[in-house]
């Protein structure tokens, strides 16, 4: 795969993370393996991008500074180096599901993985691509992304998402149900107090 391959893929991905979850904070509502209602909530911010490419920005190009540079199409060749090829093509193959994780996410569990190397505390995705989670006070941060089965590199079995919320980080309830569970019929009834506190009650209708 060639520099200006890497670009085109990452501009495409970089404007849907734009415009769908840079600066949101999702919510996702799981059932776990005792059939319990937990939630994780996990906020995006442009730096976060750079960790889903692979890529290396060459001194003096801030993660951020990348994340501008690529959404405005301004990134050049010249401006970062890859690190692993393999790794980087593999990212870049799940990257357009990542960038839509509010709306494609189906199981979330603790990261079990078989990469000592990495880092990384809690996977939320699906049977081929999966976000890479750490703790930050009482949310999480997206910290990589991996092309894998979630069932094979998390807790088994893997929490069951039913439901997943999104707002934008200057809000204090979440305003937009990006995925529901096919048949669910969404009743406050379904959800736990400190997950309704949580909720716009709009959101349930009358």
């Amino acid at each position: 795969m060639t520099k200006n391959e890497i670009i085109a893929i990452v501009h495409k991905c970089a404007c849907t993370y734009d415009t769908n979850l840079c600066n949101t904070q999702v919510m996702f509502v799981y059932y776990n393996a005792q059939n319990k209602v937990e939630f994780a909530e996990v906020r995006f911010r442009a730096h976060n991008f750079l960790h889903f490419t692979g890529l290396v920005p060459r001194p003096g190009i801030s993660a951020n500074i990348f994340y501008h540079k690529i959404v405005n199409n301004k990134l050049s060749p010249n401006d970062f180096f890859v690190k692993c090829p393999f790794t980087t093509e593999l990212k870049l193959k799940i990257l357009s599901s990542i960038v839509n994780i509010d709306q494609t996410a189906r199981m979330i569990g603790n990261y079990t993985g078989p990469h000592l190397e990495l880092y990384t505390e809690k996977v939320a995705g699906t049977t081929s691509a999966c976000l890479g989670l750490i703790s930050k006070n009482d949310f999480f941060i997206p910290n990589t992304i991996l092309s894998e089965d979630i069932r094979n590199i998390s807790q088994y079995p893997p929490g069951k998402i039913f439901a997943i919320f999104k707002m934008k980080n200057t809000k204090r309830e979440y305003t937009q149900l990006t995925y529901k569970k096919k048949d669910l019929q969404l009743t406050k009834s379904l959800f736990p107090a400190t997950v309704l506190s949580k909720i716009d009650s709009q959101l349930f209708g009358s």
